[in-house]
């Protein structure tokens, strides 16, 4: 789909193909409302400010939305100390990359976490939106 097509869908039809690339419902909502979209670069830089406007709740939600990998599986000792799936962009990682970051993080504070986490969810969502917009 390129933007002119997203910009044409219905609420409903927009709504789903953004919910295929995050999960936080508060995102969703905004970028259907801020269309239409001039290009693709408006689309990737308002779903860029939209994400880090949001608050805890709404990042919480597109965690808990979030799918593992087989690259980057559920951890549930991750889970039971920070209460939301491990969520990284594993796309330009080994997995001894994965490994190394994922212990590391276990050691991060709720908030380091918590931002460091958010910061991985908008490279995910920036990837997703980029294959939805059939982009490099």
């Amino acid at each position: 789909m390129d933007v002119t097509e997203l910009n044409s869908q219905g609420p409903d039809e927009a709504a789903r193909a953004f919910a295929e690339c995050c999960g936080s419902t508060v995102w969703v909502d905004r970028m259907v409302a801020a269309r239409p979209y001039r290009d693709t670069t408006a689309v990737l830089t308002t779903a860029e400010e939209v994400w880090w406007d949001l608050g805890a709740k709404d990042w919480q939600q597109a965690f808990s939305a979030h799918v593992p990998t087989p690259a980057a599986p559920s951890h549930p000792a991750y889970e039971e100390a920070f209460g939301h799936p491990y969520v990284v962009f594993e796309a330009d990682r080994s997995a001894e990359d994965l490994e190394v970051m994922y212990r590391r993080r276990l050691d991060n504070d709720l908030l380091s976490e918590m931002s460091e986490t958010a910061a991985e969810q908008a490279r995910i969502t920036n990837r997703a939106l980029r294959h939805l917009l059939e982009v490099s």
